[in-house]
Protein backbone atom coordinates (compact mmCIF):
# COMPACT_ATOMS: atom_id res chain seq x y z
CA UNK A 1 0.00 0.00 0.00
CA UNK A 2 2.84 2.39 0.83
CA UNK A 3 4.33 1.73 -2.59
CA UNK A 4 1.05 2.64 -4.31
CA UNK A 5 0.78 5.87 -2.27
CA UNK A 6 4.35 6.83 -3.15
CA UNK A 7 3.67 6.12 -6.79
CA UNK A 8 0.61 8.39 -6.85
CA UNK A 9 2.49 11.08 -4.93
CA UNK A 10 5.32 10.91 -7.47
CA UNK A 11 2.86 11.20 -10.37
CA UNK A 12 1.14 14.17 -8.69
CA UNK A 13 4.44 15.97 -8.10
CA UNK A 14 5.53 15.33 -11.67
CA UNK A 15 2.29 16.77 -13.07
CA UNK A 16 2.56 19.83 -10.87
CA UNK A 17 6.16 20.44 -11.90
CA UNK A 18 5.24 20.38 -15.60
CA UNK A 19 2.64 23.09 -14.99
CA UNK A 20 5.18 25.27 -13.21
CA UNK A 21 7.86 24.96 -15.88
CA UNK A 22 5.61 26.02 -18.74
CA UNK A 23 3.26 28.32 -16.89
CA UNK A 24 1.78 31.26 -18.73
CA UNK A 25 3.40 34.59 -17.94
CA UNK A 26 2.33 38.18 -17.39
CA UNK A 27 4.74 41.06 -17.37
CA UNK A 28 6.21 44.17 -18.93
CA UNK A 29 8.26 44.05 -22.12
CA UNK A 30 11.57 45.59 -21.05
CA UNK A 31 13.56 44.93 -24.23
CA UNK A 32 12.88 44.03 -27.85
CA UNK A 33 16.01 42.26 -29.08
CA UNK A 34 14.82 41.62 -32.64
CA UNK A 35 11.62 40.84 -34.51
CA UNK A 36 11.00 37.57 -32.71
CA UNK A 37 12.72 37.86 -29.31
CA UNK A 38 11.93 39.98 -26.25
CA UNK A 39 12.83 40.25 -22.59
CA UNK A 40 9.91 40.23 -20.19
CA UNK A 41 9.92 41.34 -16.55
CA UNK A 42 7.30 39.27 -14.74
CA UNK A 43 5.19 40.50 -11.86
CA UNK A 44 7.60 38.63 -9.55
CA UNK A 45 10.53 40.65 -11.01
CA UNK A 46 11.89 37.67 -12.91
CA UNK A 47 13.51 38.45 -16.28
CA UNK A 48 12.46 35.94 -18.93
CA UNK A 49 13.66 35.82 -22.53
CA UNK A 50 10.77 35.02 -24.85
CA UNK A 51 11.09 33.74 -28.42
CA UNK A 52 7.87 34.30 -30.35
CA UNK A 53 6.44 30.91 -31.27
CA UNK A 54 5.65 29.95 -34.88
CA UNK A 55 7.38 32.94 -36.50
CA UNK A 56 10.86 33.69 -37.84
CA UNK A 57 11.81 37.34 -38.26
CA UNK A 58 14.66 38.74 -40.37
CA UNK A 59 18.06 38.80 -38.66
CA UNK A 60 19.71 42.03 -37.47
CA UNK A 61 22.09 42.33 -40.44
CA UNK A 62 19.44 41.31 -42.93
CA UNK A 63 17.07 43.46 -44.98
CA UNK A 64 14.03 44.31 -42.85
CA UNK A 65 15.78 43.07 -39.70
CA UNK A 66 15.73 46.51 -38.10
CA UNK A 67 12.25 47.29 -39.44
CA UNK A 68 10.97 44.04 -37.93
CA UNK A 69 12.45 44.87 -34.52
CA UNK A 70 11.03 48.40 -34.65
CA UNK A 71 7.58 47.16 -35.61
CA UNK A 72 7.52 44.66 -32.74
CA UNK A 73 8.70 47.43 -30.39
CA UNK A 74 5.91 49.73 -31.63
CA UNK A 75 3.38 47.04 -30.70
CA UNK A 76 4.59 46.01 -27.24
CA UNK A 77 7.73 47.80 -25.94
CA UNK A 78 7.13 48.94 -22.36
CA UNK A 79 3.68 47.39 -22.34
CA UNK A 80 2.17 44.80 -20.04
CA UNK A 81 1.56 41.57 -22.00
CA UNK A 82 0.35 38.02 -21.51
CA UNK A 83 2.49 35.15 -22.81
CA UNK A 84 1.01 31.75 -23.54
CA UNK A 85 4.15 29.74 -22.86
CA UNK A 86 4.81 26.54 -24.79
CA UNK A 87 8.27 25.15 -24.00
CA UNK A 88 11.96 26.09 -23.97
CA UNK A 89 14.19 26.11 -27.03
CA UNK A 90 17.80 24.93 -27.25
CA UNK A 91 18.97 28.40 -26.12
CA UNK A 92 16.79 28.17 -22.98
CA UNK A 93 14.40 30.85 -24.22
CA UNK A 94 10.71 30.41 -23.45
CA UNK A 95 8.76 29.82 -26.65
CA UNK A 96 5.40 31.50 -26.51
CA UNK A 97 2.60 33.44 -28.09
CA UNK A 98 2.38 37.05 -26.93
CA UNK A 99 -0.96 38.78 -26.42
CA UNK A 100 -1.50 42.49 -25.89
CA UNK A 101 -5.11 43.61 -25.36
CA UNK A 102 -6.20 40.15 -26.60
CA UNK A 103 -4.31 40.74 -29.89
CA UNK A 104 -2.01 37.90 -31.01
CA UNK A 105 1.28 39.73 -31.55
CA UNK A 106 2.97 36.75 -33.23
CA UNK A 107 0.23 36.68 -35.87
CA UNK A 108 0.38 40.47 -36.24
CA UNK A 109 4.10 40.25 -37.11
CA UNK A 110 3.42 37.77 -39.92
CA UNK A 111 0.25 39.33 -41.31
CA UNK A 112 1.96 42.72 -41.63
CA UNK A 113 5.01 41.29 -43.39
CA UNK A 114 7.60 41.58 -40.62
CA UNK A 115 8.15 37.84 -40.14
CA UNK A 116 7.74 34.50 -41.89
CA UNK A 117 5.79 31.55 -40.60
CA UNK A 118 8.40 29.44 -38.77
CA UNK A 119 9.54 26.35 -40.62
CA UNK A 120 11.53 23.41 -39.34
CA UNK A 121 13.31 21.51 -42.08
CA UNK A 122 11.13 23.22 -44.64
CA UNK A 123 7.79 22.47 -42.96
CA UNK A 124 5.60 24.88 -41.03
CA UNK A 125 3.58 23.38 -38.20
CA UNK A 126 1.20 26.34 -37.87
CA UNK A 127 -0.98 26.46 -40.97
CA UNK A 128 -2.70 29.68 -39.87
CA UNK A 129 0.67 31.46 -39.84
CA UNK A 130 1.37 30.17 -43.35
CA UNK A 131 -2.02 31.53 -44.46
CA UNK A 132 -1.21 34.93 -42.92
CA UNK A 133 2.20 34.90 -44.61
CA UNK A 134 0.65 34.20 -48.02
CA UNK A 135 -1.84 37.03 -47.52
CA UNK A 136 0.92 39.48 -46.55
CA UNK A 137 2.88 38.41 -49.63
CA UNK A 138 -0.15 38.90 -51.91
CA UNK A 139 -0.64 42.40 -50.45
CA UNK A 140 3.08 43.32 -50.68
CA UNK A 141 3.25 44.13 -46.99
CA UNK A 142 6.51 44.76 -45.14
CA UNK A 143 9.37 42.61 -46.38
CA UNK A 144 7.20 41.32 -49.21
CA UNK A 145 7.70 44.67 -50.96
CA UNK A 146 11.08 43.25 -52.05
CA UNK A 147 11.02 41.14 -55.19
CA UNK A 148 13.10 38.32 -53.68
CA UNK A 149 13.22 38.53 -49.89
CA UNK A 150 15.63 36.12 -48.26
CA UNK A 151 14.14 33.94 -45.54
CA UNK A 152 15.93 34.19 -42.18
CA UNK A 153 16.92 30.51 -42.21
CA UNK A 154 18.55 30.99 -45.63
CA UNK A 155 20.30 34.15 -44.43
CA UNK A 156 21.66 32.32 -41.36
CA UNK A 157 22.86 29.42 -43.51
CA UNK A 158 24.64 31.73 -45.99
CA UNK A 159 26.28 33.73 -43.21
CA UNK A 160 27.64 30.90 -41.07
CA UNK A 161 31.16 31.64 -39.93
Amino acid sequence: MKLVNRFFLAILLFCLSIGVVFADLNGAVIKVLDGDTIDLLTITNQKVRIRLLDIDAPEKGQAYGNASRKYLASLIAGKYVFVKANKKDIYNRTLGTIFYNKMNINAKMVENGYAWAYRYRGKASNKLMVKREKQAKLNNKGLWKDKNPIAPWQFRYRNKQ
